[in-house]
């Protein structure tokens, strides 16, 4: 079984040209879903550092929450790719369907390492660290909306016109 087969149920592959936008559909999906996760027990720690009493650390925590909730959408609510010549007459280029599909790989393994390092978060005792934790969840969900705007690119390219 494949890495998408093991990852993302009812994968039907990107070589498949009609499937090609369904898959990209459940793959944005999928990965919303495992950042609503995150999400809901980043909530949890965030009650928890609340609680806390150190106003400190609820700037970060809230910034936080921002980022989530945008990055979480636009995994969601994005248009899907695979326009223009995808589905149109001209052959599929095998070469940027290649790109995107490993791209989406990286984007899989962002989401499960940031929900990774969300749970890690409940285990910190120390401010110090709680709040170096949540600077670093800023950061990767940054990196995370940087790599959608690559995804888009590639995707738009792949759509027929000119890769930037």
């Amino acid at each position: 079984m494949g890495f998408w087969e093991k990852v993302l149920p009812g994968y039907k592959g990107y070589r498949e040209r009609e499937d090609a936008r369904n898959t990209d559909k459940k793959l944005r999906e999928f990965l919303a879903e495992r950042l609503r996760q995150a999400r809901n027990h980043y909530d949890e720690h965030k009650g928890s550092i609340a609680n806390r009493g150190n106003l400190d650390l609820l700037n970060p925590a809230e910034k936080v929450t921002q980022k989530l909730g945008r990055v979480k959408d636009r995994l969601r609510y994005a248009n899907y790719g695979f326009t223009g010549r995808w589905f149109g007459k001209d052959k599929i280029d095998r070469e940027r369907l290649d790109r995107v599909h490993d791209f989406d790989k990286q984007l899989v393994e962002i989401i499960e390492q940031f929900g990774r390092d969300v749970e890690a978060l409940g285990l910190l005792d120390d401010d110090a660290q709680i709040r170096a934790a949540l600077e670093g969840l800023v950061r990767q969900l940054g990196q995370l909306d940087q790599a959608l705007d690559r995804r888009e690119e590639i995707l738009r390219a792949a759509g027929g016109g000119p890769e930037q």
